[in-house]
C-alpha cells in the first residue's frame, strides 16, 4: 500500500513550511495567490487528499449543512435538493443529505447522525405528523437546539427555531379563486389532509373560498401525494358524473398530473369541460398537455432564508413567503 501524502511531504517538495502549506491549501487570505496557485498544484502533483476529520478537529467546523427531506419519489423535493445544494455550494459547504421517506424513525437516526458527524446545521423539512414533542426528544437540550437548526416548508407549532415557509393559507385561496372564476358547476378538492402543516392549510384556503360561494358544490377527497391517486381519484368521479362541467383542485402538482391522465383516458377536455388546478409549480408542469394552472411556490427564497436563518443563529421565528398564481391553459377562461 503506497504511503499517505503528508503536509510535509508538500512543503519538503515546494520549499516552505508545513504551516505555511496549511495556510495555502486553505487559500488563507494572508498567502499571496501565485503561492496558493503552487502548493496546490504540487498537492495535486503529489497525489494529496485532505484528512477532513483533523481538519474538522483543528477548526471546531465541518462545513457541512445536514439536509433532511420527504420522499425523493415526488419531484417536488428534488426541485428543493437541487436549489439546497446550489445554495450549499455557494456558502462553500458540503451537503450531507437525509431522505426520511415520511418516517419519523427514519428522520431521528439522520439527526442523530448529524449530531454526531459535527454538522453546522440542520435543514428539516419534517416528516409526516412530526410534532414539537417529537422533535425535542432527539434535538433539543436544555430547551434549545443541540444544533443550528431552521425548518423548512413544513412549520411545527411550539418548536423553538426559525421556520421559513410559503403562505400555504394564501396559496389555497389563489386556487380557490381562480376555480371559482372558470365558472364550474362543482368543485373537487383532491389529496392533502391533516399530516403535514401544508396540507392543512393548502386546503382550508381553498375550502374557505369556495364554501363562501357555492358550499353545496364542494366535495373533498383526502389521500397520497401521488400520479396514481389523482389518476384514480378524477378516473372514478369522471365516471359517476359523465356530464363533466368541474374543477379539480389538486393538493401538489404531482396529484394533477394524474389528474391530467384521468380527463386524457377518459377523453373530457381540459380547460374546457374539466379544469385541473395544481399548486407548487413543479419544473415539470410547464410541458404538461395542457401546460398546468398551478400556484408558485418560492423554493429558492425558502432555501435561502432558512440557511441564513440557521447558519446566523436566529431566534425562533416564522418566516412566510407570498405565493404566486400561474395561470396557464388547464383552467376554463
Amino acid at each position: 500500500m503506497a504511503e499517505r501524502i503528508t503536509l510535509k511531504d508538500i512543503a519538503r517538495h515546494v520549499g516552505l513550511s508545513i504551516s505555511g502549506v496549511s495556510l495555502a491549501l486553505r487559500a488563507d487570505p494572508r498567502v499571496p495567490a501565485e503561492t496558493v496557485r503552487r502548493v496546490r498544484e504540487a498537492a495535486d502533483e503529489l497525489g494529496y487528499v485532505q484528512n477532513l476529520a483533523a481538519a474538522n478537529l483543528r477548526t471546531s467546523r465541518s462545513d457541512t449543512i445536514a439536509v433532511c427531506l420527504g420522499d425523493l419519489s415526488n419531484p417536488i423535493f428534488n426541485d428543493i435538493l437541487i436549489r439546497a445544494e446550489e445554495e450549499i455550494d455557494r456558502r462553500g459547504k458540503r451537503m450531507m443529505l437525509g431522505v426520511s421517506r415520511e418516517d419519523i424513525e427514519r428522520q431521528d437516526d439522520f439527526i442523530r447522525q448529524a449530531l454526531r458527524m459535527g454538522a453546522e446545521a440542520l435543514l428539516l423539512c419534517p416528516a409526516y405528523d412530526t410534532t414539537a414533542d417529537i422533535l425535542a426528544k432527539v434535538l433539543l437540550r436544555d430547551g434549545k437546539p443541540r444544533l443550528p437548526t431552521a425548518l423548512l416548508f413544513r412549520s411545527i407549532d411550539g418548536f423553538p427555531c426559525p421556520q421559513v415557509a410559503s403562505d400555504e393559507v394564501e396559496a389555497g385561496r389563489l386556487a380557490g379563486r381562480l376555480a371559482l372564476r372558470s365558472g364550474h358547476r362543482r368543485f373537487v378538492w383532491i389529496g392533502g389532509g391533516s399530516h403535514t402543516s401544508v396540507a392543512r392549510d393548502r386546503q382550508f384556503g381553498a375550502l374557505e373560498v369556495l364554501e363562501q360561494a357555492q358550499p353545496r358544490n364542494v366535495t373533498v377527497i383526502n389521500g397520497p401525494t401521488s400520479r396514481q391517486f389523482g389518476y384514480e381519484t378524477a378516473h372514478r368521479i369522471l365516471m359517476d358524473d359523465p356530464v363533466g362541467d368541474l374543477c379539480f383542485l389538486c393538493f401538489s402538482d404531482l396529484i394533477a398530473l394524474g389528474a391530467l391522465s384521468a380527463c386524457h383516458a377518459l377523453g373530457k377536455l381540459v380547460g374546457e369541460a374539466v379544469s385541473v388546478i395544481g399548486c407548487d409549480d413543479m419544473d415539470e408542469v410547464k410541458y404538461s398537455v395542457p401546460p398546468l394552472s398551478t400556484v408558485h411556490i418560492d423554493i429558492p427564497g425558502i432555501v435561502r432564508l432558512g440557511m441564513k436563518a440557521a447558519l446566523d443563529g436566529d431566534v425562533a421565528s416564522r418566516t412566510t413567503l407570498a405565493p404566486r398564481l400561474k395561470e396557464r391553459k388547464s383552467v376554463r377562461p
